[in-house]
């Protein structure tokens, strides 16, 4: 009896830790590096200048993003992972430009049309994923 209860719950368990889908979990990553590249988009906006402890703020999606793909490595034949990795480098490039010009104002004036057109790009590149997710 006791082998049982411990087999449902360990059973249950791993159920709760694969109860989120590939396709899912994609999803979520997409939903939030948009979030952030509008975020940066809008202090951009605001000629507010990020410091660089806000840096972290931006970075820590691409990280957890990082580490999905290498979770799920399994996929890596799927459109939508390899696109997925695209999205991630274009993401850090854009930050590490902002990064790099946050320290001088000339630098970050001129960076306002290049976070527009990444932003373009990135909500392009998570369309083409969305339709690879659902195709």
């Amino acid at each position: 009896m006791f082998r049982r209860v411990v087999l449902l719950l360990t059973l249950s368990a791993l159920s709760a830790c694969v109860w989120r889908s590939y396709e899912s979990i994609v999803e979520v990553h997409l939903t939030v590096l948009l979030q952030m590249t509008d975020k940066l988009c809008g202090i951009g906006e605001d000629a507010h200048v990020p410091a660089a402890a806000d840096m972290a703020e931006f970075t820590y999606p691409a990280q957890r993003g990082r580490q999905f793909l290498r979770q799920f490595q399994r996929y890596a034949e799927r459109s939508s992972y390899k696109d997925f990795g695209e999205f991630l480098d274009h993401y850090e490039a854009m930050l590490k430009r902002v990064d790099a010009a946050r320290v001088n104002p000339e630098s970050w004036h001129a960076e306002r049309p290049l976070q527009l057109r990444d932003r373009a790009l990135l909500s392009h590149l998570a369309a083409t994923i969305r339709r690879d997710l659902k195709g």
